[in-house]
């Protein structure tokens, strides 16, 4: 009984529901699914029901289209190409925005349409007054079982979908791809999936590392590069990561500082900033570019004298200390393990750490030096 009041609420709302007939006027529902509705001074047959019926699909069907494409427009020309800028730059506002044009604009097509719906009924079936549309009490049963089989397909589309995308998700079947090692259909099938999709990072961050795998070094760096700018999460540090790590590679050593440095520049706080110095300061070591290590170092062994959590003081020292080494200031480098606390015996686990290519899988994370 609940389930049926539930259908009969819904079939209220519905277009299925469309005209009230009674005392010698018919009142038919307003296109836009309003409380309005046209006032005929006369009681429709099941023939001329069915004709506005009709005009009613139609209308809304080639609304519904033109919405559709509008939106398919705003999210390929307007949203996906500058989706970067939008989420990260107050997309609160950004969103609010856009949403408020997608809504202004829908409005004018159901306007419109709603004006060519009007004037088609009026040839057809005369003049109309305007009145309020009240759902009828006695249900009609053809519409109304139209209205379930409608109901039934919407809910199998969705059901359809959500296993689809249980059991057979586009990420799942791209990394059993990269798992077997077929990096050519990697990049084929996560390009594909990118037009589709392209504000996904894993789409890139795979055919990056694909392109890695195959030789493709800039575009791999292009790929990580765009993986990386759809936001500074815990998965796109990976993906800036392996961007330094191709470029330690193939020797762009300045263009890896002059990435180093963009993001340092656009870090949201001291901890990610500190984070960034601090691969900077490794990255400079491995590098043998000692004294611009050594500077960093600096900076960072002074905050870490605030208790900051992220910087760790013992490893810093450590890390300093072979920068010294590297340098010929051995009393500095002896002071400096002093500080650091780290037994001589333990020196093999504090090396300092080179680039390294990472790759997070479903199941594991793959390193590759």
């Amino acid at each position: 009984m609940i389930k049926l009041n539930i259908l009969r609420l819904m079939y209220n709302y519905a277009p299925m529901n469309f005209y009230n007939i009674g005392d010698g006027e018919t009142v038919i529902k307003a296109m836009n699914n309003t409380s309005d509705g046209y006032k005929f001074p006369k009681e429709f047959t099941s023939d001329e029901l069915h004709q506005i019926w009709h005009q009613i699909k139609i209308h809304k069907r080639i609304s519904s289209v033109c919405i559709c494409l509008l939106f398919i427009y705003a999210l390929y020309e307007m949203i996906f190409p500058q989706f970067a800028i939008l989420v990260n730059n107050n997309w609160y506002i950004n969103a609010l925005i856009v949403i408020f044009v997608m809504i202004i604009v829908s409005q004018i097509i159901t306007f419109i349409s709603t004006k060519i719906f009007e004037k088609r009924i009026k040839n057809r079936f005369g003049e109309y007054e305007r009145k309020k549309f009240s759902p009828p009490e006695n249900i009609d049963r053809k519409y109304y079982r139209l209205f379930k089989m409608e109901l039934v397909k919407v809910l199998v589309l969705v059901i359809v979908l959500m296993c689809g995308f249980a059991f057979i998700s586009p990420f799942s079947i791209a990394q059993k791809l990269l798992n077997d090692h077929r990096y050519n259909d990697v990049v084929r099938y996560t390009t594909v999936w990118a037009k589709i999709f392209p504000i996904a990072q894993e789409w890139y961050s795979m055919r990056g590392y694909a392109n890695y795998k195959l030789g493709n070094m800039q575009d791999a760096i292009n790929d990580f590069e765009q993986a990386y700018e759809f936001g500074a999460d815990g998965f796109n540090m990976t993906n800036f990561d392996n961007k330094i790590f191709i470029k330690y590679e193939i020797k762009d050593y300045d263009g890896a500082i002059k990435d180093f440095n963009k993001a340092i520049k656009k870090a949201k706080n001291r901890d990610e900033k500190d984070k960034f110095l601090w691969d900077k300061a490794q990255f400079l070591y491995n590098t043998e570019r000692y004294e611009e290590a050594l500077t960093i170092y600096n900076k960072l062994i002074d905050r870490a004298e605030n208790d900051r959590e992220y910087l760790l003081k013992d490893r810093l020292y450590f890390e300093r200390a072979q920068t010294y080494k590297q340098l010929g200031m051995d009393k500095e480098a002896d002071e400096d393990m002093i500080n650091s606390g780290i037994a001589p015996e333990e020196i093999m686990d504090y090396i300092i750490p080179k680039p390294m290519l990472i790759i997070e899988s479903l199941d594991e994370t793959e390193f590759t030096e």
